[in-house]
């Protein structure tokens, strides 16, 4: 037994000696010190007989990035590391490892140009010519572009979290061919719900097929620091001198260079408090004449001191199936709230207005007697009259459940609802909460 305990205590005194070479070797290496920040790069002090060094980057508590290197200084950006960061530093070599350091510091992003796909703007995802719709194009930007822009109220709209308020060049690509004699087309671009300026298009490129080759429009908008709504679109028709008909590819955004915290644009929070379906920059549906549900209802310019979101509204919704149709991509399965803004007369025999929502993830296409009578539906009964043009957001709320992707979302006249007649400004969604 007295062996056994002497040979322990050997084997313990044999390892003495190893475990005081490990701390000997941390002790040589010693810490990284005098680490700094500064322009867009973190710097620290060499350590004397290291080999090089271990550096674990943290973004809210999370590892974001790791690595060994032998350089003092790294460059943030071209990590693309940004927000407020905490790095630890520790000297290594062949014999071991030195004792570690941390550093906290905000890495600076540059807010830069920033590009916009028309196609990825839409409300509306290919409902035919008479609408502005997603089209293909290997020639185009990223492999498409938007078309059909043919009625007033028709384009893109965006939503954008602007990091630094102030005013930039904005530029459209665009491609235009001559039709019925015109060889210019402008588009109207309204910020946050206002008019601030126009692109004007001028030069022939041709579109479509392998003439695809788009031309440049600059302008400058100014943007607040947060969420802003973007809306380029058709403001004229046919019959005037802006009747041209421009196709959109893509749009830059230029950015001035200014420096900022990405963590300070959390207060905005990670999507709009609310998304606004402008009623123009969805698809009409009107039944025509044959009986059959067409996308072609032009919508209203706002008049005299009738005032609309986006300067637009939507009616003639009389007939059953007559409304709107979104497409709309949620990032996440999610449950949403909806309310609207309509108008509503009331006139000899008039109904109150039930408007009745249903959402699907493909599109019911525009054929006559199309049943949405058999969809899950969700009406608003008996919303008050307001007066034609006299825009009221309804106090009653629907709840409905939209599939992460592509989803495609009706305001509808029923029949079945007994609904009265109405005018669609927009349509307001509201994340509520994620869903499995």
């Amino acid at each position: 037994m007295k062996r056994k305990i002497v040979a322990c205590a050997l084997c313990f005194a044999l390892a003495v000696p190893a475990l005081a070479a490990c701390s000997e070797n941390k002790a040589v290496l010693g810490k990284v010190g005098n680490i700094s920040y500064s322009d867009g790069v973190l710097v620290y002090d060499e350590v004397a007989g290291a080999s090089g060094y271990k550096v674990v980057f943290k973004h809210r508590g999370e590892v974001v990035y790791e690595d060994r290197i032998e350089d003092t200084a790294i460059d943030m950006e071209s990590l693309g590391l940004y927000g407020n960061i905490t790095v630890t530093v520790s000297a290594y070599s062949a014999d071991g490892e030195g004792l570690s350091t941390d550093y906290t510091f905000v890495s600076l992003a540059t807010f830069g140009n920033v590009i916009f796909e028309a196609e990825e703007n839409l409300y509306n995802f290919g409902t035919g010519k008479p609408q502005s719709n997603f089209r293909n194009n290997t020639l185009a930007h990223k492999g498409a572009y938007v078309g059909g822009i043919d009625d007033a109220g028709q384009g893109v709209y965006i939503n954008y979290l602007c990091p630094v308020a102030g005013t930039y060049d904005f530029t459209a690509y665009y491609c235009l061919d001559e039709v019925a004699g015109f060889r210019t087309a402008k588009n109207d671009v309204w910020i946050n719900g206002k008019k601030q300026t126009e692109f004007f298009y001028d030069k022939i490129t041709g579109w479509g097929g392998d003439r695809f080759d788009p031309e440049q429009s600059k302008t400058r908008i100014t943007l607040e620091k947060g969420w802003n709504t973007i809306s380029v679109m058709k403001n004229g028709s046919s019959a005037d001198n802006w009747g041209g008909f421009a196709e959109l590819d893509y749009f830059v955004l230029e950015g001035d260079g200014s420096k900022y915290d990405v963590d300070a644009l959390d207060s905005y929070g990670e999507r709009p408090s609310a998304y606004r379906l402008e009623a123009e920059m969805g698809s009409p549906r009107k039944k025509g004449d044959t009986g059959s549900t067409e996308c072609k209802n032009p919508c209203i310019v706002e008049y005299g001191d009738k005032k609309f979101s986006n300067g637009f509204i939507m009616g003639n919704i009389e007939n059953n199936y007559d409304g709107v149709e979104w497409h709309f991509s949620s990032p996440v399965k999610a449950k949403y709230s909806l309310r609207i803004a309509y108008a509503a007369g009331e006139f000899d025999g008039s109904k109150t207005p039930s408007p009745t929502f249903i959402v699907t993830q493909e599109q019911v296409l525009t054929y006559k007697n199309a049943d949405f009578n058999k969809m899950t539906q969700h009406t608003m009964k008996n919303l008050p009259y307001t007066d034609w043009g006299d825009v009221r957001l309804s106090e009653e709320t629907v709840e409905v459940v939209l599939e992460a992707g592509k989803n495609f979302i009706y305001c509808l006249l029923l029949d079945s609802a007994d609904s009265g007649f109405f005018q669609i400004d927009y349509v307001e969604l509201t994340f509520i909460e994620e869903v499995e």
